[in-house]
């Protein structure tokens, strides 16, 4: 009998062809489920490596037994009729008409349907009339031409985001693929939409030249190509046209209003919009000090030379909102500064969605007046439904008025419009984590896991779900940005809560900032040192601690006296003193401040202290109904915090502590 015989008498062929029948299907369901599901990269290779490695063995296994009516038995027989007591018949039908055959031809033919229709048919979702519009290309002579074109760019994206009958993908998640080398499919299948726009850009003195094709992701079939050429006075016509015609060329419909506002004439003064350009660059920098002050400094030389471009007023009185709700400056002088500029703006255009939503950071930033600053956030997106920053601030205010549920669904929109930002992200994976929905904030962290605040996120939200101090702190500590301030603060109050007190007190030496200081937190060095010697049995060291924490905090308060999160802080202070009347002095101001009534995101994130304070000064009955009200709230209190909070050690064993934590503990 030849070796090939032997390797059909044992059935070989036969399994190796199964086999790799079953394994074509897997990997096609791994190629467009796992993606899908949002699985890191790592669990396909993973997956796709056992397969290939239970090849060989299952064709070794094959060689060896064979399967019979009486179950696996060694195939040592030369005869495959005669099997112990049994007769198989040997089946002598025609390839096609043996059940095996057709069972592996259907495998086959199934792994290869999946492969071609399976991932359209899960990805149908895709918009046909969704795009992304790539940075356009600088040609100019000038290198610091680059914030013109990326301005142009983001206009003619902001006047696509007009039209309700089209799914826009917002400047943050397209401006990373400035100068990519990715194909365009791919382009298109990570931001979720049909169609790329791409062209560029070529200014030499006054003269603008705008190249532009519109391209079927799918097919990279070329839609609409055009290009236009004019003088700089000419450009908005020429940004209006690129978008009026890709909307006919992608068959959208356009309504008169809506081709009313993207012909709409900004300024007729070119260099107040080129600083009008210039100062979005610097608003879309991010919030940072430097950042927010050179924008307001181009805004400022755009008005000076158009006293009536509306829009660059808008932007100019939400940049000195801005500065107030970011701590830059807390002087009633910047806040006169923006109601002066938003005024002026509302005046020019009552009815601008950009004029609007910044009338509504205004409210929103300067005054937590979130009622008004809710119409503002909605008339403007309605106008412009793909704008994504307009739905993050529904979001926003969402959250504020306690509406959890819907601040998710306006976030996980504006997600899907800007999947690259990492603003939106952040905000959308903490109110996910403050719905205490933990599996599916871990699937929204696992998208970006280079970024501080999403790391810190990644932890918490392991730590509320099961309190495990140790897995939560491997997961803040093992990453790049380890010996970072923000990281190693969130690693402090990990170990705090652990009791790991001498590995909190080397991780506060190492930190270079002299306060925890961000939109919750304001708590000085002096006051977790006093937590440290407090614990570590050094009490006048923690009463000289604590003495200077509430100096500190008292005369911050003479320059902000309306910073709720100094009372929070002083709260707890006064409370570790032992000091109860100054405690709930601090307490009652803060309630006045900030009630879970005016902002149910930072009012109940305070109000936790309370509990806190409460249990410290040994009220126990204030310090029980907290806990129970807290634990009610979207936002308030996590199984994993109230299992291992240290300030709840006195009362841990009451009945009503013991049933808010079983109330609390997630569902395994």
């Amino acid at each position: 009998m030849s070796f090939i015989e032997e390797l059909k008498r044992r059935k070989v062929f036969r399994v190796a062809a199964s086999y790799a029948v079953v394994a074509f299907i897997i990997m096609q369901l791994v190629e467009i489920l796992f993606p899908m599901f949002n699985f890191p990269q790592w669990t396909q290779q993973f997956t796709v490596i056992i397969v290939l490695l239970g090849f060989p063995i299952a064709v070794i296994l094959s060689w060896v037994f064979d399967k019979t009516p009486q179950g696996y038995v060694k195939t040592d027989a030369p005869k495959t009729e005669d099997m112990g007591v049994m007769n198989v018949k040997a089946d002598n039908r025609p390839f096609y008409l043996q059940k095996r055959n057709i069972f592996l031809a259907l495998g086959v033919l199934a792994g290869i349907l999946i492969g071609t229709y399976g991932g359209s048919a899960i990805t149908s979702n895709v918009d046909s009339k969704s795009i992304a519009v790539l940075p356009f290309d600088n040609y100019s002579t000038a290198p610091e031409d680059q914030y013109f074109s990326d301005g142009v760019t983001e206009m003619i994206i902001a006047n696509l985001a007009k039209i309700k009958d089209l799914k826009v993908i917002s400047r943050t998640s397209v401006m990373e693929y400035k100068n990519t080398t990715k194909k365009l499919k791919d382009i298109a299948k990570e931001l979720g939409v049909a169609h790329i726009l791409e062209g560029s850009i070529q200014r030499v003195g006054d003269n603008v030249r705008i190249v532009g094709q519109l391209i079927n992701a799918s097919s990279d079939e070329h839609i609409w190509a055009e290009s236009y050429d004019g003088n700089i006075s000419e450009l908005f016509s020429m940004q209006n046209d690129v978008a009026i015609e890709i909307a006919e060329a992608m068959k959208s419909e356009l309504t008169s209003d809506e081709k009313e506002r993207i012909n709409e004439t900004l300024t007729e003064s070119t260099p107040a919009y080129e600083y009008y350009l210039k100062g979005n660059m610097f608003d879309n920098a991010g919030h940072y000090k430097e950042k927010m002050l050179s924008a307001i400094q181009e805004y400022e030389r755009s008005v000076a030379l158009d006293s009536n471009f509306a829009e660059a007023h808008a932007k100019l009185g939400k940049m000195h909102a801005h500065l107030r709700w970011y701590g830059v400056d807390l002087s009633n002088e910047r806040m006169l500064l923006s109601k002066k500029h938003i005024d002026k703006a509302i005046k020019l255009k009552p009815d601008n969605p950009v004029v609007r939503a910044a009338r509504g950071v205004y409210y929103y930033h300067g005054y937590r007046d979130y009622g008004t600053a809710m119409s503002d956030f909605l008339y403007a997106r309605d106008l412009e439904p793909s704008n994504a920053q307009f739905n993050l601030y529904v979001g926003t205010i969402y959250r504020r008025l306690g509406d959890y549920e819907r601040a998710r669904n306006n976030m996980e929109k504006a997600f899907e419009l800007d999947p690259k930002s990492l603003l939106i992200l952040q905000n959308l994976q903490g109110t996910i984590i403050f719905l205490r929905d933990y599996i599916g904030a871990n699937v929204i962290g696992n998208k970006d896991i280079t970024n501080q605040r999403i790391i810190h996120w990644n932890a918490l939200s392991n730590f509320y779900s099961n309190g495990k101090i140790d897995e939560s702190l491997d997961i803040i500590t093992n990453n790049e940005f380890v010996n970072t301030d923000e990281i190693m603060w969130g690693e402090l109050n990990l170990s705090l809560f652990g009791k790991k007190f001498e590995r909190a007190q080397r991780i506060l030496g190492k930190i270079k900032s002299n306060i925890q200081s961000d939109e919750v937190n304001f708590f000085p060095k002096d006051f977790y040192l006093g937590i440290i010697n407090d614990e570590l049995g050094k009490k006048s060291l923690a009463r000289e601690n604590y003495i200077k924490t509430i100096d500190f905090l008292n005369k911050h308060l003479i320059k902000d006296p309306l910073d709720e999160r100094a009372y929070a802080t002083l709260g707890l202070t006064y409370a570790r003193l032992g000091r109860k009347d100054k405690s709930l002095e601090a307490i009652e101001k803060l309630d006045e401040l900030l009630p879970i009534s005016k902002d149910a995101l930072f009012g109940t994130m305070h109000a936790k202290q309370k509990g806190r304070a409460f249990a410290i000064l040994g009220d126990i009955e204030n310090a029980l109904e907290t806990i129970e009200y807290l634990s009610a709230l979207s936002g308030g209190y996590h199984y994993g915090e109230l299992l291992n909070d240290p300030y709840f050690d006195s009362i841990r064993d009451h009945p009503r502590f013991q049933s808010v934590l079983g109330n609390l503990k997630p569902q395994s």
